[in-house]
């Protein structure tokens, strides 16, 4: 895996290759309030059962031994298939989730600096005091008979991470460190159909951003892989295993160590010790526990559940004994491909494929979620 950091490392790589994918991520949590959510943006979005459906299709056409000419159906196009995830917690519950998918007519997305707009999501950076990132989220639930309304101030807190060690040979895959450490202050609002605000929560907590790309599926060549952070105080934990379909591969390890927003350590291709192995309700195999080094990485409860990827409410400790509460993510590639499971992720998408089904994004004042910072 390829690394990346800093904010101006976050600008958009366009993917055309087929399998090619590119998202943005964010998440945060709220302790005082007991509240945390996960956010991601994509363009070439590699959880989209309907791009998934269609790599599957065009693979199968192009190796068929009938096809002598070369394939009979045009490969997918990952912008073609753009998304918004968002899952929002309270006290160990999801109380609102939501995706969302855009062909590549509502796409916008900066090659000059992390800004990304889809249908009435958004987000960008902005240089004015304190310099950070402006998130608007509007999102259907419940088939379009509610709306998840978000805006949300990401203001980074980690200093320069400067150069980071890079793999042997370059991967086709790269990990951007672009804000892993954030102040994160916001509103959500529950809204009906009218727009009518029913429920209002506000936030303020610590948060993390990141970036990948890549241009071959993941599946191809990875089979499980889990990431995720910690705050401990001071101490900020950031953390990612992969293993990879070549058994004969050894897994491979990042562990990075920051101490009030400074880089103090990194360790890379240390040996993880992962125990407990268990299955969730979809039969999706992954570890109770994960030691990174000094640190071990106890998966408390299971926030988010699926057929393909999980989200850990996580307590992590080691160091000096420090310990706190951490947020992961577990995607088990073989099934980001499974045709089992796409009737089911396909019926949780809100679709969107032309310019007329959708309204005109939200104003940035009257009618939005506040764009005032929360006290």
């Amino acid at each position: 895996m390829n690394l990346l950091s800093g904010v101006n490392q976050d600008f958009h790589r366009p993917q055309t290759s087929p399998g090619g994918y590119e998202w943005w991520h964010f998440d945060a949590t709220d302790e005082k309030n007991d509240l945390s959510f996960t956010l991601r943006f994509s363009a070439g979005d590699l959880f989209s059962a309907y791009y998934q459906d269609n790599l599957k299709t065009y693979w199968k056409k192009a190796k068929s031994p009938l096809t002598s000419s070369g394939p009979i159906v045009d490969p997918p196009r990952p912008l073609d298939h753009n998304g918004v995830f968002f899952q929002v917690f309270d006290k160990g519950s999801l109380i609102g989730e939501t995706t969302q998918e855009f062909s590549m007519s509502f796409l916008k997305a900066s090659d000059q600096q992390g800004a990304v707009l889809l249908g009435p999501n958004r987000f960008n950076w902005d240089t004015s005091d304190p310099p950070s990132y402006i998130i608007t989220v509007q999102s259907p639930l419940l088939r379009g008979r509610s709306v998840l309304r978000a805006r949300l101030f990401f203001t980074p807190l980690t200093k320069a991470l400067g150069n980071l060690p890079q793999p042997e040979f370059p991967s086709t895959h790269t990990w951007v460190l672009a804000a892993p450490l954030c102040r994160v202050e916001g509103t959500f609002q529950w809204c009906d159909q009218a727009g009518d605000v029913k429920k209002e929560m506000g936030f303020v907590g610590q948060g993390y951003h990141d970036h990948h790309w890549g241009r071959v599926p993941l599946g191809q060549f990875v089979e499980s892989w889990h990431w995720g952070r910690a705050f401990l105080g001071d101490t900020t934990l950031v953390y990612s295993t992969q293993t990879f379909t070549d058994k004969k591969e050894p897994p491979e390890n990042i562990c990075l160590r920051l101490e009030k927003g400074e880089l103090r350590s990194i360790d890379r291709n240390r040996e993880p010790q992962p125990t407990g192995k268990h299955h969730n309700f979809f039969w999706l195999p992954y570890t109770k526990e994960l030691r990174q080094g000094d640190w071990a990485i106890q998966h408390l409860s299971i926030l988010g559940n699926g057929p393909v990827r999980l989200t850990f409410q996580d307590q992590v400790t080691g160091h000096g004994l420090k310990r706190g509460p951490g947020l992961s993510s577990y995607v088990f590639a073989p099934r980001l491909s499974d045709p089992l499971f796409f009737p089911m992720l396909k019926g949780q998408t809100v679709l969107y494929s032309h310019k007329r089904t959708i309204d005109a994004p939200p104003p940035d004042s009257q009618g939005d979620v506040s764009i005032q910072r929360p006290e």
